[in-house]
């Protein structure tokens, strides 16, 4: 899947968005690759949808918003006092620029290796039901803020993934979610905004212990239990050597 974003300096209108997927979908169907797309739209959401199945599955989402909803002086009273515009829906708008900054920031912050750590911590949120409740946003966030925990620079150090996710269960084991925690904040947004605190208490506890799991798993060298794969073969118990193998030297010392 992919998500598209389109952006203004005035309002989006719904006239505008039913021509725009008319558009497109004429200018799909003029195209051979384009005969078996399948379209559907959202007023609502401000989102028009792309499927294809061929030569692989493919999920497209355009998202509409504009600048201007972010003005302090434009409400939903203002926007109504206008029946004449209809308006799209101000709250998806406000979403979708809440993620365009988010996808600017994250392709500032993010290397090769933290991306790793990433996909991993994302495997997590699938497998395990303790981690599920963690968005991808505040994930990426945890990644970058532990890479960084031995001070700020413009580049993410240069640190491994096994010691990156390493940092990632140390920072929920500590209990930094528990009760009196300062949060994580959310650096695209103006106001203070804590990108956890919508966890219960719960939620907070089974984080804590799960990490805290995890930890004593990676300090055993278990590491491949928290992924879910099989053992290495190199991490297995090697067989004891037989006595015959055993060195003439070392075996005098031992009748010695």
């Amino acid at each position: 899947g992919a998500n598209g974003f389109c952006s203004r300096n005035e309002y989006n209108i719904t006239p505008m968005f039913e021509k725009l997927f008319m558009k497109l979908k004429l200018k799909f169907a003029e195209m051979e690759e384009g005969l078996d797309a399948a379209f559907a739209s959202s007023v609502q959401e401000s989102t028009i949808f792309i499927k294809k199945s061929e030569p692989f599955p493919v999920e497209l989402k355009i998202q509409l918003t504009s600048t201007v909803f972010r003005d302090e002086d434009v409400n939903e009273k203002t926007i109504a006092c206008d029946k004449a515009m209809k308006v799209l829906n101000r709250s998806a708008c406000l979403n979708v620029l809440a993620l365009l900054r988010q996808t600017k920031w994250f392709e500032s912050r993010m290397s090769v290796s933290l991306i790793v750590v990433l996909q991993l911590l994302k495997d997590l949120n699938k497998r395990i039901p303790a981690w599920s409740p963690l968005s991808i946003w505040s994930l990426e966030l945890i990644v970058e803020r532990c890479a960084r925990t031995k001070g700020y620079s413009c580049q993410p150090p240069q640190f491994a993934p096994a010691e990156v996710i390493r940092r990632v269960f140390e920072l929920f084991a500590s209990g930094f979610l528990l009760l009196n925690s300062p949060g994580l904040n959310d650096p695209c947004e103006k106001d203070p905004v804590d990108v956890l605190g919508y966890l219960s208490a719960q939620e907070r506890e089974d984080l804590t212990a799960s990490a805290q799991y995890a930890l004593r798993l990676m300090v055993f060298n278990q590491l491949y239990k928290i992924l879910g794969v099989a053992q290495p073969a190199a991490l297995k118990r090697p067989l004891l050597a037989p006595r015959s193998n055993i060195p003439d030297s070392f075996r005098n010392k031992m009748k010695g």
